[in-house]
């Protein structure tokens, strides 16, 4: 429904042109209670840097200087903490001392489903009936 704006993003509202539109007061009041609960006296938009763009100007910038653009080293330390979903359950379980289900084993590849008998009667279509009148 909204997106944060860095200030440069910001236009004032004088360079917006808005055309008189008639509005029902009961719309206008539902309006003004939306914009009341969603809005803050305290924002101030240019608190707020944008790294990306700053990043990529100056990377475009060092291409036009002539530096060569390579991509940067990974972050060294240590990463996200990985948790292994199904070990954790089936620790989760052997607390609770319930035994995990046994697979079951799949069936062999490479057979076909065994071929069902075939009559000559359950070949041709069943006749039809003529609707009673």
């Amino acid at each position: 429904m909204q997106q944060l704006m860095y200030a440069g993003e910001v236009r004032p509202i004088s360079e917006i042109d808005i055309p008189h539109m008639d509005v029902r007061d009961a719309e206008l009041k539902l309006a003004k209670q939306l914009i009341d609960q969603q809005t803050s006296a305290t924002f101030d938009p240019s608190q707020y840097t944008d790294e990306v763009t700053e990043r990529i100007e100056k990377a475009v910038q060092g291409k036009v200087e002539g530096q060569e653009i390579t991509m940067s080293a990974a972050p060294e330390g240590g990463g996200a903490q990985v948790i292994d979903l199904m070990e954790a359950l089936r620790a989760s379980l052997e607390k609770k001392g319930v035994k995990p289900a046994v697979k079951a084993e799949p069936a062999p590849k490479g057979r076909k489903p065994a071929k069902r008998a075939e009559d000559e009667e359950s070949e041709a279509p069943a006749p039809r009936r003529s609707a009673r009148k």
